[in-house]
């Protein structure tokens, strides 16, 4: 699938892997690098995954910079977890600050895959 000059990117690309397949699609080089086309029926989702490749992307730049700069290995898949948990902890706060809650389970709660909202 990748060859072994992307190794420090294996964990991150077996992370998005299993949450694309969550979402029936199928994880590869060029979906990360030019993303899934928004179509009508299937808005909602195809917008939350070219969020999450966006992170992926900047969870690879980040690490790389860092990596550069201190020498130091990062992890790509931790970057990017942390990324996509605080911005669903900020839109979940925002969402039940304003009592619109319905909006966020249906933009980030889709199918149960990032996370869920209960009652």
């Amino acid at each position: 699938m990748f060859t072994l000059e992307y190794a420090r990117l294996q964990p991150l690309f077996r992370l998005l892997l299993d949450i694309l397949l969550r979402f029936w699609l199928h994880f590869s080089p060029h979906l990360l690098i030019y993303t899934v086309p928004i179509h009508g029926p299937t808005k909602s989702r195809d917008l939350l995954v070219n969020l999450l490749l966006a992170l992926a992307k900047m969870a690879i730049y980040k690490t790389r910079v860092r990596r550069l700069a201190d020498g130091v290995s990062c992890d790509c898949r931790a970057d990017f977890r942390s990324s996509v948990r605080s911005r669903i902890r900020a839109e979940f706060l925002w969402a039940a600050s304003t009592g619109s809650l319905d909006t966020f389970e249906e933009q980030w709660a889709l199918s149960g895959v990032l996370c869920s909202v209960s009652p």
